[in-house]
C-alpha cells in the first residue's frame, strides 16, 4: 500500500481559547474537550485495527515507565472501543518458580501477537531492567543476559514482520507522590497500591539510573524509545494516540479533520536532547498567570489612555474656554475702544459747532 499524502492538522488544543481547554487551578485538560478529541482518535485506532486484520499486520505497543504514571489508564483509554477479539492487553503477575527456572523471555513470547492482532503490553520483559533490577529480583547475571539479548530479539520480530512501538510514561516525583498516595484513600483505586509502590517513592534516584541505562542500552533505530511527559494524563493519552496513528499509514487515515500531529512538549524519541523535566500543568499555569499579567497591563493602559484623554480634553476645554474669554475681553476691548472714539468724535463735534455759533454772534459795541 503506497504512502498516503499527508496533511498537517494543527492541534485544536493550540488554536482555541486557553480557558476553554485546561483548568486554571491545576493546569490540567478540562474533561470535555478531552473527551471530544478522544472520541475522534479512537475512531482513527478503530480503522487502524481494521486495517490490520485485513492486511493481517501484527503490532505491538509497550507501555513502560515510573510506577502510577497512567500505563494501564492510558491502554484502557485506546482499546475501549476496539473490537476485543484482535485487540489483547498482556498484563502478566509476577513469574512461577517455574518461570524463573526457564529463559526470560518464554513467557511473553507466547502472548505475541498473531496476524491481524495488536496487542498492549502493560509492562513487559523490561521489567528486567526496571523494577527487578532495583528492587532486587534479579541476580546482575540474569540482568546482562537480558540487556545482551533484548534488542537482538526485538530486531528478530521485526524482521519477521512485527511493529514494535515502546513507550516510556515518565511522570514528575511530586505528582507521582501524589497519586500514589491518592490510591491509598481512593476505595476505587486501592486495588493498583502494591507494596513497590510505597518502595518507589524512596528510590527514584535509583529508578532515573537504571532507566538512563536502559534507554542506552536498548534505544536503536528498528524499536527507539518514546518518552512521553504524563504529569497531565489526559494530554499524554491523546499524544501517546496521535504518535501511534502517525507511524503507520492505515487505509482510511483522516489527516484532514483529525489532529494527528503529537505535542513536542509532550512526546519525544529518547535521542532527541530534551531540557530539565518540565511539567506541562506548571507550563499551563504559568500561560494563565501571563494571560492574566496581560489582561491587568491591557486594563492599566486602558486606564491611563482613558485618564490622558480626559486630561487631554480637559486642558482643550480650558484652553477653549480662556481663548473664549480673551476673545471675549478683546471683543470688549474693541466696542470700548470704538466707543471712546465715537464719544471723543462726538464731543469734539459738539466744541466744533459751539465754537462756530460763537464766531457768528454780532458783538454789541
Amino acid at each position: 500500500m503506497g504512502k498516503q499524502e499527508r496533511h498537517i492538522v494543527i492541534r485544536p488544543e493550540n488554536e482555541a481559547n486557553i480557558k476553554d481547554i485546561y483548568k486554571r487551578k491545576s493546569g490540567r485538560m478540562k474533561e470535555d474537550f478531552y473527551l471530544h478529541e478522544l472520541t475522534k482518535l479512537q475512531i482513527e485506532l478503530i480503522k487502524l485495527q481494521n486495517w490490520v486484520k485485513a492486511t493481517n499486520q501484527k503490532i505491538v505497543i509497550i507501555m513502560e515507565g515510573r510506577d502510577a504514571a497512567g500505563k494501564g489508564g492510558t491502554i484502557k483509554a485506546l482499546t475501549s472501543r476496539m473490537n476485543p477479539r484482535s485487540c489483547r492487553i498482556v498484563a502478566l503477575p509476577k513469574p512461577t518458580d517455574a518461570e524463573k527456572t526457564e529463559w526470560y523471555f518464554k513467557r511473553y513470547i507466547s502472548t505475541l501477537p498473531s496476524g491481524g492482532e495488536i496487542v498492549f503490553y502493560d509492562r513487559s520483559w523490561y521489567n528486567r531492567a526496571g523494577v527487578e533490577r532495583v528492587m532486587g529480583f534479579c541476580t546482575q547475571e540474569q540482568y546482562k543476559e537480558f540487556i545482551t539479548q533484548v534488542s537482538n530479539l526485538e530486531q528478530m520480530l521485526v524482521s519477521s514482520g512485527m511493529l514494535i512501538f515502546k513507550y516510556f510514561l515518565d511522570v514528575g516525583r511530586e505528582e507521582q507522590k501524589r497519586r500514589i498516595l491518592r490510591r491509598k484513600t481512593d476505595p476505587l483505586r486501592m486495588w493498583k497500591l502494591s507494596p513497590i509502590d510505597n518502595k518507589s517513592l524512596d528510590l527514584w534516584e535509583e529508578y532515573t539510573e537504571v532507566f538512563e541505562k536502559m534507554f542506552a542500552r536498548t534505544h536503536t533505530h528498528i524499536c527507539p524509545w518514546t518518552i512521553i511527559n504524563t504529569n497531565d494524563k489526559k494530554r499524554a493519552r491523546l499524544n501517546i494516540a496521535r504518535d501511534i496513528l502517525s507511524k503507520i499509514d492505515y487505509e482510511g487515515k483522516d489527516q484532514t479533520n483529525v489532529c494527528l500531529l503529537p505535542d513536542p512538549s509532550i512526546v519525544w524519541t529518547y535521542s532527541q536532547y530534551q531540557l530539565a523535566h518540565i511539567d506541562p500543568t506548571e507550563e499551563v499555569r504559568k500561560q494563565f498567570d501571563e494571560a492574566e499579567e496581560a489582561k491587568k497591563a491591557r486594563k492599566k493602559a486602558q486606564k491611563l489612555a482613558k485618564e490622558a484623554k480626559e486630561k487631554e480634553e480637559k486642558e482643550k476645554t480650558k484652553l477653549e474656554a480662556k481663548a473664549k474669554e480673551e476673545k471675549q475681553k478683546t471683543k470688549e476691548k474693541e466696542i470700548k475702544a470704538e466707543n471712546k472714539l465715537k464719544n471723543e468724535s462726538k464731543a469734539k463735534s459738539v466744541t466744533k459747532t459751539e465754537s462756530a455759533k460763537a464766531d457768528t454772534t454780532p458783538t454789541k459795541s
